[in-house]
């Protein structure tokens, strides 16, 4: 199933219960906040490093926060949260994160958080939680309080939780503080939750609605199956990949090779789609590619050994759209990196070759002949270097 945002707002409820203050603000809804307390006041929609870009106001009364909620409001921002400032120490803020992977649960921490500790990744340590003895051993080597842990672990499980990132967490006497909170649930949890998060608390997208929208449309015509979900659109690492186990492999490599945020989109095209259709969506892939304001961007076409999906004529309608953005692909210094089998896989594969090595965007083609994750590893160093 999909991963899909909550609010702050209800991230930090779930967390912290009757003892979180924080008070949510929608569009067009009376407040009253107290007039001796000193607040911090956010845009609420799940927007990454918004202090950076800010939207994060620190020590504002009622007033700076009803002029910073309405400069917000012209900017198109309808979600926002106002909570008490919490006085702290720059050292006492560290980071951690909870993930659901196959192992059991990836905790990273980092005695160092803030705004910062993307420039700092070897100061991360990462453990996989299985069981109460890899919780109390992650908790001895953090010096995080134990209780926290736990009760965190119990949030996480009993309400779906997908991923969990506290940036930073203040650790002061023993006592921890969640300042920022970012969640993703997993979205069959609409069904089984009670009293926890509704439909209300998840975040809609709002920058790459129309990309999304137009490969929906286009499944909706075609018996051939069309999915894409934007990641990040200022990614480095994007996918044109077919068929769902495939693009399953390809997306776990990457994410294992350190490089999930660097992840712009997700989805594939499966089921035997003519050349239209595929030069159809692949336009609004490279579209998305383009787009991105990453330094160093590759585009992975990728997938398994297809039953029927005719790899010639997908190719086709990929190097079409390729050909009306080689340009910019070129001067953008993108480089595509291939691996596919299938039915007629050498002519096609001998086509993309010819039309990439021409067009100066080559950066790898392999056949069925080589382990599917090849084309995405050569990516990835790629975009390292």
């Amino acid at each position: 199933m999909s991963r899909i945002k909550l609010t702050e707002y209800r991230a930090k409820k779930l967390l912290l219960g009757e003892t979180y203050h924080g008070i949510s603000i929608r569009q067009g809804e009376p407040v009253k906040l107290p007039k001796s307390v000193c607040f911090v006041i956010k845009v609420d929609q799940g927007v990454k490093k918004r202090m950076k870009k800010g939207l994060v106001l620190l020590d504002q009364s009622p007033a700076g926060i009803s002029r910073a909620v309405s400069k917000w409001r012209k900017k198109g921002f309808s979600r926002f949260l106002a909570e008490p400032l919490l006085g702290h120490k720059e050292g006492d803020e560290q980071y951690v994160s909870f993930e659901r992977v196959r192992e059991g649960i990836r905790f990273m921490h980092a005695k160092a958080g803030g705004i910062e500790i993307e420039s700092r990744p070897e100061a991360v340590k990462t453990f996989v939680l299985r069981n109460d003895f890899d919780m109390k051993t992650a908790a001895q080597k953090t010096k995080l309080p134990e209780s926290f842990l736990k009760h965190a672990l119990e949030v996480f499980e009993n309400n779906f939780f997908a991923f969990l990132e506290i940036n930073p967490l203040v650790v002061a006497n023993g006592k921890t503080h969640i300042l920022d909170a970012a969640v993703l649930v997993d979205s069959a949890g609409t069904f089984f939750v009670k009293n926890s998060w509704t439909e209300d608390d998840i975040i809609e997208k709002t920058g790459n609605a129309r990309a999304e929208k137009n490969i929906a449309d286009l499944a909706k015509t075609s018996p051939a199956s069309f999915k894409l979900t934007v990641l990040n659109p200022n990614g480095s690492l994007f996918f044109l990949l077919s068929g769902g186990g495939g693009s399953i492999v390809v997306a776990d490599e990457a994410e294992l090779r350190g490089v999930g945020k660097e992840i712009g989109n997700y989805g594939e095209y499966s089921g035997g789609p003519t050349r239209e259709e595929t030069y159809l969506y692949a336009k609004e892939i490279i579209g998305l590619l383009i787009k991105s304001k990453a330094k160093r961007k590759a585009l992975v076409l990728a997938g398994g050994v297809a039953n029927f999906t005719d790899v010639k004529q997908t190719f086709m309608g990929i190097i079409d759209a390729l050909s009306e953005s080689a340009i910019s692909l070129r001067k953008s210094g993108v480089k595509v990196f291939v691996r596919r089998g299938g039915p007629n896989e050498h002519e096609g594969l001998e086509l993309m070759k010819i039309f990439l090595k021409k067009e100066k965007i080559l950066g790898s083609v392999y056949g069925s002949e080589t382990v599917i994750t090849k084309a995405v590893d050569d990516a990835i160093n790629f975009i390292k270097r």
